[in-house]
């Protein structure tokens, strides 16, 4: 039994003529005579009796017709989410974002964008470190990540596409002895205690930021660190010390806590898309577009 001589069964059994059927199916009576035939003699058994007035189900052929039409029903299905998961209307995508990326205004909007658009497509969001994603990226694991542009040599198995460029800001407590500053440069946080990521965690701004101290002839005395973004300015509100952030993240309300644009003009990170090179992945190109307009 295969599944041409199933729907060739399948549309005599709903017509129960085999002039109309063999028109339904544009073919000759012959071809469906001799495929009911060939079906009835595999199976043993008779499917219709044949009167030279009517067309009528033998009781196997009711219960075969059930059957039938769930297995047309499933392979129909097959083929219409096949071509959606081609096309890029459904499937999975795994997205990476790092810690801070999820505080900007832009990034949960992407995500509400995609879903509404694509709702048939299995989203799923893994927070982790711009050096972790890029591994989880080359190992499958991952198939885009929304990153920090990293200091060190990026391999040539990833592709980046630019989403922004922020300048970055201090965050300190509201009563620190720089807030009326107008200008604050790097060089003015020299013997300033920061709190930071761990180094270990392979955030893109920490070497980012030790190499912008390393300029100006000091290295930062980090006193306390944290995995967590808004544990960080936490930290800074309880009077700790001063963080370095993205601009973007200075929405973030929490009281004693003000942040201060640094005049540097090299003081700035890159958000980046990162995804592998040269994969054709419809569900990527989409979000692409849709990240073009969120961070514009």
């Amino acid at each position: 039994m295969n599944l041409k001589q199933l729907q060739y069964f399948h549309v005599l059994a709903e017509e129960l003529h085999f002039r109309r059927a063999a028109e339904k199916l544009n073919i000759t009576q012959s071809p469906l005579s001799i495929a009911i035939q060939n079906l009835e003699q595999e199976l043993g058994c008779q499917l219709f009796i044949r009167t030279q007035r009517r067309v009528q189900l033998t009781e196997v052929g009711e219960r075969l017709r059930n059957h039938a039409s769930s297995i047309i029903e499933k392979v129909e299905f097959c083929e219409q989410d096949l071509k959606a998961v081609i096309g890029g209307k459904a499937g999975q995508l795994r997205i990476g974002f790092t810690s801070a990326s999820s505080l900007l205004s832009p990034f949960p909007a992407l995500i509400h964008a995609f879903r509404l658009e694509y709702p048939d497509i299995d989203v799923t969001l893994k927070e982790a470190a711009t050096l972790v994603q890029l591994d989880a990226i080359q190992n499958r694991d991952l198939d885009v990540g929304v990153i920090r542009r990293p200091r060190q040599q990026l391999a040539t198995a990833i592709s980046f596409r630019k989403l922004k460029t922020d300048k970055l800001v201090v965050a300190m407590h509201g009563t620190h002895p720089l807030r009326h500053r107008d200008e604050i440069r790097i060089a003015d946080l020299a013997g300033e205690h920061f709190i930071f990521f761990p180094r270990k965690m392979g955030v893109g701004i920490y070497d980012q930021f030790i190499e912008l101290c390393g300029k100006r002839g000091f290295m930062p005395d980090i006193v306390q660190e944290s995995q967590s973004t808004t544990t960080i300015v936490g930290l800074v509100a309880a009077g700790l010390g001063i963080a370095i952030v993205p601009s973007g993240l200075a929405y973030i309300q929490i009281p004693n806590v003000i942040f201060r644009d640094l005049a540097d003009a090299d003081a700035e990170t890159d958000l980046l898309l990162a995804y592998r090179a040269g994969e054709e992945n419809p569900r990527l190109v989409h979000l692409i577009r849709l990240a073009q307009s969120a961070f514009a």
